[in-house]
């Protein structure tokens, strides 16, 4: 009777841990020049978070880069970005993120990747629907075609200025060219649109560890 009383505490244990780290919440602020949609993923299940305005014209703002857009949701496996330009002047996400299982995440931080997907939007396309977006990020993995990201400048720079809501400490980051030394400038369709991602911690994992360990003693007695 004892056993089966320690095995439900423990099970019962487990069960809150996994529904802590199913109820943790990311908090982020997004801009984009031009155009991002987030995502994120857990399993094989994705979700749609919201993105930018899909003209050049920003609502509020002067262009759909200049004020960047505010987002909570339950964290899951992974974050994505879906990010692409005009081909014009310049390109690039600035954004930062905060929960319990990532701490803060900003973009130009090495724990982002970034695929190209060679399909190119423009003004006015819509945002990826979640279709899409499992559609190449399983391309993506099953021929490990993701890169490093390419890290420019802070917030601040231009020609995009400050931007409101995001850390100074957040860097505008786009994938690399090897036939442009700063693809951030000079106009970019370079693999456009461009996936972002990054793994999201679990949270309570050690704990989870702590409590299995604690079963194994147990037994042993």
């Amino acid at each position: 009777m004892k056993t089966s009383m320690t095995a439900a505490l423990i099970f019962a244990s487990i069960a809150g841990f996994a529904g802590a780290a199913n109820a943790d919440l990311v908090n982020g602020t997004i801009t984009a020049d031009n155009h991002y949609a987030l995502y994120s993923s857990q399993g094989n299940v994705f979700s749609y978070h919201g993105g930018n305005e899909i003209t050049s014209g920003g609502n509020p703002g002067t262009y759909n880069w200049s004020q960047a857009e505010p987002y909570q949701f339950e964290v899951g496996e992974f974050l994505y970005i879906a990010a692409w330009s005009d081909d014009s002047v310049a390109q690039g996400v600035l954004a930062e993120f905060h929960s319990d299982a990532l701490g803060t995440l900003m973009s130009g931080d090495s724990r982002w990747e970034v695929y190209g997907s060679n399909l190119n939007r423009n003004d006015g396309d819509p945002h990826p629907d979640i279709f899409e977006i499992a559609n190449h990020v399983g391309v993506a993995d099953a021929n490990m075609l993701w890169e490093p990201i390419f890290v420019g400048d802070a917030n601040g720079v231009q020609p995009w200025g400050t931007i409101a809501g995001v850390s100074d400490d957040a860097h505008w980051m786009w994938r690399s060219d090897i036939s442009d030394a700063d693809p951030l400038n000079g106009g970019s369709g370079n693999g456009e649109m461009l996936i972002f991602r990054t793994n999201v911690p679990t949270p309570g994992s050690a704990a989870f560890l702590g409590i299995g360990g604690l079963a194994f003693i147990r037994r042993r007695r």
